[in-house]
């Protein structure tokens, strides 16, 4: 009975050079990512002035990562908010000379123009203001750090690269000859080198296209058992016990 040793080169993380038939074996190349990963960039020209995590550390959503100095933002908003209260007392005042026939409406409309323009500008600098921190978008570790606090960074310079270690992915190469029984929710073992054990998994997504020249196609499985001595990045061999029999029926 014969099933597939198919070593894969070229996709995230892994390559893929040939494909080899060998008896006895479905053990398939197989790499872990983390479900949810990201670089977080500065949204403005500005010195940290806060970077509160360390490369490896953990951190939940929400957490402050990184602060600029926005010294000068701030100051630019109490301004605004003064000429904001300038604006709605001359406007008081040109209402009560409006109904006293002291005043055109058109003077009027104009004064209140000038209300809604100085709070266009609050508004504006609030929205500037919020790029003046970044919070962690999910729970997670730190993967890498780019920047050190009190260094002077452009809009779009990466800040933090970090990834959601919570549920690791698996990546698996497979012959498209599967998809006749290999189905979402299909359970498999992941052996990996880096810890020398195997871990329960199943299938999560099946791949959108299959790649014409290896006749392989990508799927994404969860590891469903503990994975705390997991990292992102192992790689190991995914073994599908029933692969043997499929292969003897096509």
């Amino acid at each position: 009975m014969r099933t597939f040793l198919l070593l894969l080169t070229g996709i995230t993380g892994f390559s893929v050079s040939s494909t080899v038939y060998a008896a006895e074996a479905a053990e398939i190349r197989a790499q872990l990512n983390a479900q949810h990963s990201t670089i977080l960039s500065s949204e403005m020209a500005a010195k940290i002035i806060q970077l509160n995590v360390q490369e490896g550390e953990r951190f939940k959503q929400g957490d402050l990562l990184v602060a600029f100095n926005c010294a000068e933002q701030q100051a630019q908003l109490k301004k605004a908010q003064a000429v904001v209260q300038a604006a709605e007392k001359t406007y008081e005042v040109n209402s009560r000379l409006t109904k006293l026939n002291s005043m055109s409406p058109l003077e009027l409309e104009m004064a209140a123009a000038e209300v809604a323009k100085a709070k266009a500008d609050i508004a504006l600098m609030g929205a500037v203001l919020q790029k003046c921190t970044i919070a962690a978008p999910f729970s997670g570790r730190v993967a890498e750090r780019l920047v050190q606090r009190y260094q002077y960074v452009k809009a779009g310079d990466p800040i933090l690269d970090i990834l959601d270690d919570s549920q690791l992915e698996v990546t698996v190469l497979v012959p498209s000859s599967w998809l006749k029984w290999l189905k979402p929710g299909y359970e498999f073992k992941v052996f990996l080198e880096e810890t020398q054990k195997e871990y329960p998994a199943k299938v999560k997504i099946l791949g959108a296209r299959i790649d014409a020249v290896s006749q392989s196609i990508k799927i994404t499985g969860i590891i469903t058992g503990k994975t705390e001595d997991l990292l992102a990045g192992m790689s190991g061999r995914a073994i599908f016990p029933s692969a043997t029999a499929a292969a003897a029926h096509d």
